[in-house]
């Protein structure tokens, strides 16, 4: 008896794009893919991305949104680090508490 495989060659599926943002000499690096797409800003000491919008904090403590490497708007004081998630943005505080913002306004702290 012979056994008959049929496989079906489906062309792969469209990947969607990965990004990931770094800090080097103060600026913002962001990748697409491994590749460099653009940096841009200044001052910034941590960022973070979504995927859509990157999140970056300044020397001086404040937030800065970027999305497709144009500033949108700036936020908070007092702010060490940064984390974006599903369109909010988590600011670690100096006294160690929490912020939560969305649309660069504060919704909570913690």
């Amino acid at each position: 008896m012979f056994a008959v495989l049929s496989v079906l060659a489906l062309p792969p599926a469209m990947a969607a794009d990965t990004s990931t943002v770094r800090v080097k000499d103060g600026r913002i690096q962001e990748y697409v893919n491994g590749s460099l797409r653009r940096s841009y800003g200044s001052d910034i000491v941590d960022a973070s991305t979504d995927g859509t919008i990157v999140a970056a904090v300044t020397k001086q403590g404040r937030i800065q949104e970027y999305v497709n490497g144009s500033l949108r708007r700036s936020y908070g004081s007092d702010i060490v680090r940064v984390r974006v998630s599903g369109g909010s943005v988590f600011g670690d505080m100096k006294n160690g508490r929490s912020a939560e913002y969305v649309n660069g306004s504060l919704r909570r702290t913690f």
